[in-house]
C-alpha cells in the first residue's frame, strides 16, 4: 500500500504559470479582436467521446461551467450548483484552485442567468467573443451551445455582436505545454493498463461485459479516467462504436475461438486525454483480419514517418491512405484527428457505400477531410487510428502521438500492432 500511496503522489499538477498562460490566451484573443470580453461554453460532465471542454481550459475544475472574462480582471464562472460544494471542498483540502469564491457564481448555467452576470460586469454592448459557436468535429458539427441557451442571450443583448472565436482558440492552444504534456504521458501509461487488461482477459466462454469491465478496473486503479468504451467482437462484423448492450437492451456477445475484438480506449487524466486502438486475435482467425492488421500497421508507420512540423495535416493524412489505397482496403473511421483539443479530422465514411446493403440507407455522406492546410507543430497531439476493412472484417490500431521539433513520439505501443489471446 505504501509503494502505491508514493506512486500516486507523482501524480502531474498544473502550476500558476500555466494557468497565467491559459489566462494570457484569452487576453490574446480579446486584444486581437477588439473584445470587450469572452463567453466560453463547457459540456456537461461525462459528455465523451470528444468532451467540449474548453471551460475547465480555464477552470481547472469540474466540467459543465459558462465562464465570462471580462476586459479587465479574473474571469467569472457560472457553474451548476453542487460544483460550488466541489470547488469550496477543493479549498479547504487545499488543492489547486483557480477560481476565488468571490467569482464563483451557483446556480444553474442557463442563458437567463449568463445574461444576468454580463450585465454586472457590464458586457454586452460591443464586440464579444464566444467559444462553443464554432464546428467542432467530429461530433459537434454545428457547434456545443444549446439553442435555448443562446436565444436567451441574444435576445437580452440586441445591440451586442458576438464573435465565434473557438478556431482562434483551436490556433493557440492546439500546442500543448510541457506541464500539459506530462499529464498527457500519465494518461497514455493508464491506457496501456487498459489495453494489457483488457486482452488478458479475453478468452473464448467470457462475454463482452467482462472484456469492458476488466479496462474500466484497470483505467480506475491506475487513477485515470474514462466515460465509455468502443467495443466489438465476432467473426465478421462492420460496426465501430460502443456495444450494443450498452444502449439497446440485450445480452453482450460471447467471445468464441476464431474471434476477434476490435474497439478503442479512452484515458484521461485531467481531462487531457490518450486514445488507444485495440485488435485482439482470439486463437487463429481469418485472413483477411491478418492482412488487414498488416496494412492498418503499414498505414501506421507511414503516418509516423510523415508527421513533423511544417508539414500540413492533409500530407499526412494522404500518406495514411497510401497503404490502404495500395491493399485495396477501405477505411471504417478516420485515420487520425488531433486531440487536445479536437478539430482536424480526416476524412472517412466513403467504405459504408461499399457494403452489401448500403443501398437501402437514403443518405450515406463522406465526411470530408476537415483542416488539411493546418501546418503541423511541436506539441499537437493527435490520435493515430488507421483501420482497414476487406468485405465484412477489419483490423485497427494505433495509439497516441505527440508532434515534437523533429518527428513523432508515440506515447504507448501496446495497441499499434494486432494483440492475441
Amino acid at each position: 500500500m505504501k509503494d502505491m500511496v508514493q506512486e500516486i503522489q507523482t501524480i502531474p499538477r498544473f502550476s500558476t504559470a500555466e494557468r497565467d498562460r491559459r489566462w494570457g490566451i484569452a487576453r490574446q484573443i480579446m486584444d486581437e479582436q477588439d473584445l470587450e470580453g469572452l463567453v466560453v461554453f463547457g459540456s456537461r460532465e461525462g459528455a465523451f467521446p470528444a468532451p467540449f471542454t474548453m471551460d475547465t481550459y480555464f477552470t481547472n475544475d469540474r466540467p459543465g461551467a459558462l465562464v465570462v472574462f471580462p476586459r479587465q480582471g479574473a474571469p467569472r464562472v457560472l457553474a451548476f450548483a453542487l460544483a460550488a460544494n466541489d470547488h469550496m471542498q477543493a479549498l479547504d483540502r487545499g488543492e489547486d484552485v483557480w477560481i476565488q469564491p468571490e467569482h464563483f457564481y451557483a446556480g444553474a448555467p442557463n442563458g437567463q442567468l449568463l445574461a444576468l452576470l454580463m450585465q454586472e460586469l457590464g458586457l454586452g454592448q460591443k464586440r464579444i467573443g464566444v467559444i462553443g459557436l464554432d464546428s467542432y468535429p467530429p461530433f459537434y458539427f454545428g457547434g456545443a451551445i444549446p439553442y435555448t441557451m443562446w436565444k436567451a442571450v441574444l435576445d437580452t443583448f440586441p445591440k451586442a455582436t458576438f464573435v465565434p472565436v473557438g478556431n482562434r482558440f483551436f490556433e493557440l492552444t492546439v500546442a500543448r505545454s510541457d506541464e500539459e504534456l506530462a499529464v498527457l504521458r500519465w494518461s497514455a501509461n493508464v491506457g496501456e493498463a487498459m489495453a494489457i487488461a483488457l486482452r488478458d482477459a479475453v478468452r473464448p466462454g467470457v462475454h463482452e461485459g467482462q472484456l469492458y469491465s476488466a479496462a474500466i478496473a484497470a483505467c480506475s486503479a491506475q487513477v485515470g479516467f474514462t466515460a465509455e468504451l468502443l467495443l466489438q467482437s465476432g467473426k465478421d462484423f462492420i460496426s465501430f462504436g460502443p456495444p450494443g448492450w450498452t444502449y439497446r437492451p440485450q445480452a453482450p456477445r460471447v467471445i468464441e475461438d476464431g474471434d476477434v475484438i476490435a474497439g478503442e480506449l479512452f484515458s484521461s487524466l485531467g481531462l487531457l486525454e490518450t486514445q488507444h486502438q485495440i485488435t485482439v486475435a482470439v486463437g487463429k482467425v481469418h485472413a483477411d483480419y491478418e492482412r488487414a492488421a498488416e496494412t492498418a500497421r503499414a498505414s501506421y508507420e507511414a503516418g509516423l514517418a510523415a508527421a513533423r512540423p511544417g508539414v500540413t495535416f492533409g500530407e499526412v493524412v494522404d500518406a495514411m491512405q497510401a497503404p490502404l489505397k495500395q491493399a485495396g482496403g477501405f477505411n471504417v473511421h478516420p485515420f487520425l484527428h488531433s486531440i487536445n483539443p479536437f478539430g482536424l479530422v480526416c476524412g472517412f465514411v466513403e467504405g459504408f457505400n461499399q457494403l452489401d446493403g448500403a443501398e437501402r440507407y437514403p443518405l450515406a455522406a463522406e465526411v470530408p477531410t476537415m483542416g488539411a492546410d493546418f501546418v503541423l507543430q511541436p506539441g499537437m497531439t493527435f490520435a493515430f487510428e488507421p483501420s482497414c476493412m476487406f468485405g465484412r472484417r477489419y483490423a485497427n490500431l494505433g495509439g497516441t502521438v505527440v508532434i515534437s521539433d523533429t518527428g513523432a513520439i508515440e506515447l504507448n505501443k501496446v495497441t499499434t500492432q494486432m494483440m492475441r489471446a
